[in-house]
C-alpha cells in the first residue's frame, strides 16, 4: 500500500478565526477602577461598608 505525501497547510490556506465573545461575563475592570469608584461611592452615599462598597463597584463596572 503505498501512500500519497502530505502536503502541508499555508498560513493562507487556514480560515481565519476570531475568538467568540465570553457568554454572561462583561468586561473584567482594573483593580484600581474598582477601588476608584468604590471610593466615590463612598462619597456620595457615606456607606462606610467598604466590602459593600467594592463589590457595587465591580458590579457597576463590569456591566459599564
Amino acid at each position: 500500500m503505498t501512500q500519497e505525501p502530505v502536503t502541508p497547510i499555508k498560513s493562507a490556506d487556514r480560515p481565519i478565526r476570531s475568538r467568540p465573545p465570553r457568554a454572561g461575563r462583561g468586561r473584567t475592570p482594573s483593580h484600581v477602577a474598582i477601588a476608584e469608584r468604590a471610593y466615590f461611592i463612598h462619597l456620595e452615599e457615606g456607606e462606610r461598608d467598604q466590602v459593600a462598597n467594592w463589590l457595587r463597584a465591580e458590579r457597576e463596572l463590569a456591566t459599564a
